[in-house]
């Protein structure tokens, strides 16, 4: 994925959303996420979670078959980023990610997102 803003960080956090990603085969949505219909539903489709669902549905895909990264980049918008500032967003994402890692439910912290978009 490509970071899209005037920020020069913004690149930065990108390269590092990717490397994790292709690391631990967790994508989310800013990364986009192609599945096959059927392979979709038999996982359950997305879990009706307020946040991180792209993350479990990410989990329970890598169940089925380790996913398949590609060189095309797909372009988000980094007015998060920029609008919220860059650090106190990959620290924002960065702890929610740990919360929900360590088994807090997403219902429980979803508010401290809710309070960042924009």
């Amino acid at each position: 994925m490509r970071i899209e803003g005037e920020n020069r960080l913004l690149p930065v956090i990108a390269f590092f959303m990717n490397l994790r990603s292709r690391a631990t085969g967790i994508a989310t949505g800013d990364q986009v996420i192609f599945v096959r219909r059927e392979v979709f539903e038999r996982v359950g489709g997305f879990p009706p979670l307020e946040l991180m669902e792209d993350i479990a549905l990410s989990r329970s895909l890598k169940r089925v078959s380790r996913p398949l990264c590609l060189a095309d980049k797909a372009v988000t918008s980094g007015r998060r980023w920029e609008r919220h500032g860059v650090l106190r967003t990959v620290f924002l994402m960065g702890g929610l990610r740990l919360a929900f890692f360590l088994g807090a439910a997403p219902a429980s912290f979803a508010r401290f997102y809710d309070g960042e978009r924009g």
